[in-house]
């Protein structure tokens, strides 16, 4: 699937600074995104619009607002909103009645220019997404079939972030779900403020994919256990709905290929932190992976409010992350440290083959 994306010429000076909550050392300015500018620009023909994704400007926004945007060759009015505290960034403008667009991104110092084919966006669709790099095909393709089982996905938007085994996975989940090939710089291990891509990725998909519909947002090492008549009926009145997690910690499977299913037992003790959500498109301006805003608009006041997850708690459901799903050391984070089963929990709700009676 294309994506068409602005990032600054190399060579020019001018670069994004990371986060002033944060700075970078030498080591980690390689994994820091200095260049992107949209990672994606696409026209929606419905509602006669430009939009264009990106990080979040920071430095670079008074440059970006300098910006001559011709559509047709037709200077054109935008609107540039900025999110820095959330990582993001959108730019909107009008466009003519049409089907095919010639689109320049005239700033100071050089231009680039699209040509763009508007888009009929998916719309009242059951979506899924995730970001992933070097996951095993095998554990993705669960994934897949366990969220379009449980919950009638429809859509599922995998954002590759890199891996080596793209094209494979590409081949595997042909007809069953998008992959997105999101090579862009993840950010610093452990600087939050500096990561962008995954948020990026999210928000781009609630714009492109799910309008008027439903996200579903979890990781290849996430499963959600929940009823998902509970689930909708929440939505239906509240707009999102956030779960509490169960950790589940990585025991020998004593095969070279596994799944979720092969890993059965689960912490006791609920995560009541790094929640996860559904939320409808429509009750939400601007997510992350963990969290949700919504415009707030009162009366000489508007702004985002964040969706406060304790008060939009499904209480039965949770969903299981899995330890042993992954190929990466993670900084604070012992992924493949083994656990004595006596300590652990039996659970298998997230089997979709008949075990045993155990």
């Amino acid at each position: 699937m294309q994506i068409n994306t602005i990032t600054l010429p190399e060579g020019m000076a001018l670069e994004r600074s990371s986060s002033p909550h944060s700075s970078l050392k030498e080591y980690e300015k390689p994994f820091f995104d200095a260049k992107t500018v949209f990672y994606d620009v696409f026209v929606d023909k419905q509602a006669g619009c430009l939009l264009a994704v990106g990080p979040p400007a920071l430095n670079l926004e008074s440059y970006l607002q300098r910006l001559v945007l011709r559509i047709n060759g037709t200077a054109t009015r935008f609107q540039l909103h900025e999110y820095g505290e959330y990582k993001l960034s959108i730019l909107k403008a009008s466009v003519p009645e049409g089907d095919e667009y010639d689109v320049a991104f005239a700033f100071p110092d050089f231009t680039q220019t699209l040509k763009l084919t508007a888009l009929e966006l998916p719309k009242h669709k059951r979506v899924l997404a995730a970001i992933s790099k070097n996951n095993d095909i095998e554990w993705v393709a669960y994934w897949v079939d366990f969220y379009k089982s449980r919950y009638g996905i429809e859509d599922i938007y995998i954002y590759d972030n890199g891996s080596d085994n793209v094209v494979e996975l590409e081949q595997a989940l042909a007809g069953k779900a998008h992959v997105i090939r999101w090579n862009f710089p993840f950010g610093p291990p452990r600087k939050t403020v500096n990561m962008f891509a995954q948020v990026g990725a999210l928000n781009h998909c609630l714009h492109r994919f799910v309008k008027h519909g439903v996200l579903f947002n979890f990781d290849i090492d996430e499963l959600l256990i929940a009823d998902r008549a509970a689930i909708d009926a929440r939505l239906q009145k509240k707009g999102v709905v956030y779960f509490n997690s169960f950790l589940v910690p990585y025991q020998d499977p004593g095969k070279a290929q596994f799944t979720h299913a092969d890993f059965l037992y689960r912490s006791p003790k609920v995560k009541e932190t790094a929640r996860k959500f559904v939320c409808r498109a429509d009750a939400v301006d601007v997510i992350s992976y963990h969290n949700t805003w919504s415009w707030w608009r009162v009366p000489f006041l508007n702004k985002l409010r964040r969706n406060k997850a304790e008060k939009l708690l499904l209480e039965d459901g949770y969903f299981l992350h899995f330890m042993g799903i992954s190929n990466k050391q993670e900084p604070g984070l012992q992924r493949f440290k083994e656990e004595s089963l006596e300590s652990l929990v039996y659970d298998d709700a997230h089997v979709m083959t008949p075990q045993p009676a155990h």
